[in-house]
């Protein structure tokens, strides 16, 4: 049995981190407003970039935040330009097994609004934490933070969060 070169060894562990979180990566730029297609673009091309700088990325500790930054980082670049390109497409509503596929919907867009109202750093701290799963280390590397920051930020984010969807209940319930 021959031997891997160095590029055949990148490739699979880099192949292994795509699998593992291309669709937390995707998770969070569609959570973060991002166009489901250009989502799928942009994870791909953070995982390419990845791949190019794998030497000295496959070293760090959480490899998986470099993507997030980068994927973070290309979605801004990229979102105006897109938005221009496609503002007269809408992308389908989710489907999803429920009994109430209008509620679910319902549910989804007060949740994705609420995320919106939050400061720009609390809403990346909750959405790399709660949607895409990351650890700690790994959002904190992703934002360009300390862990500590990122602590602070997903707290306050959570406890805001909470605050808006209780009074949108609250509203809800005094409309009924």
């Amino acid at each position: 049995m021959a031997a891997m070169s160095l590029d055949e060894e990148y490739d699979d562990q880099v192949a292994v981190l795509y699998r593992r979180y291309a669709g937390r990566v995707q998770g969070f730029l569609i959570s973060t407003g991002c166009d489901r297609g250009l989502a799928e673009e942009i994870t791909d091309d953070a995982f390419l970039a990845a791949r190019r700088r794998w030497a000295h990325v496959g070293s760090f500790d959480e490899p998986a935040g470099y993507v997030f930054k980068v994927a973070r980082n290309e979605r801004s670049k990229r979102q105006k330009e897109h938005d221009c390109l496609a503002k007269d497409l809408h992308p389908d509503p989710p489907r999803a097994a429920g009994d109430d596929l209008a509620q679910i919907v319902a549910d989804r867009i007060v949740v994705r609004q609420a995320l919106r109202q939050l400061p720009a750093r609390q809403r990346e701290a909750v959405t790399l934490r709660a949607v895409a799963g990351l650890s700690e280390a790994a959002t904190a590397q992703a934002m360009g933070v300390s862990v500590g920051s990122v602590k602070r930020y997903a707290s306050e984010g959570r406890q805001e969060l909470r605050r808006l969807l209780a009074d949108y209940r609250r509203r809800q319930e005094g409309n009924s």
